[in-house]
Formats: C-alpha cells, structure tokens, sequence
C-alpha cells in the first residue's frame, strides 16, 4: 500500500501519514500558512502492515516534495526523486 509521510518543522513539529499526495499537501499547507511549520516534507511510502513481513512500518522511498513558507505566507513547493542507481 503507498502512503504519504508528512513530517514538519518549526514552532509545531508534526508528523504524520496520509493515503493521498493530495491530502498532505493540503495539511502541510494548512500547517505552513498559519505559522504552526516554517518548512514541510511530504515522502511518498510503501506501508508494510502485519501479515508475511518480520515487522510493520513504513519504507521510504525517496520521493515527494518539500515546502517553506516565505515571509508573505506564501508556500513554496519542490519535487525531489530517489537518485537513480549508478553502473559500477
């Protein structure tokens, strides 16, 4: 299952899972945009839940968006992707 980890920074820290990019951008914008967050990350996750697997959690897989909120109230969003494997 993919989730979206959302984690903040500032006078608030908050961290936090959604089933949707759209939902935690919305949240982190709330966050941003009132002043509880100066900055905020949103990962996309792959959620690993009982079952076959030795332990829950969630495995992060290098995507998402990060965002700051500028002295106006605006918020800026950046992409950032996984690396990709070099050839050795």
């Amino acid at each position: 299952m993919i989730v979206w980890l959302l984690d903040t920074q500032g006078p608030r820290q908050v961290a936090g899972v959604c089933d949707s990019e759209t939902q935690a951008i919305s949240d982190a914008e709330e966050l941003l945009s009132d002043g509880r967050a100066d900055s905020a990350r949103i990962e996309q996750a792959h959620a690993h839940m009982g079952g076959y697997w030795m332990h829950s959690g969630y495995e992060r897989t290098g995507s998402g968006q990060t965002a700051t909120r500028a002295d106006d109230g605006t918020v800026r969003w950046t992409r950032f992707y996984r690396p990709a494997l070099a050839a050795s």
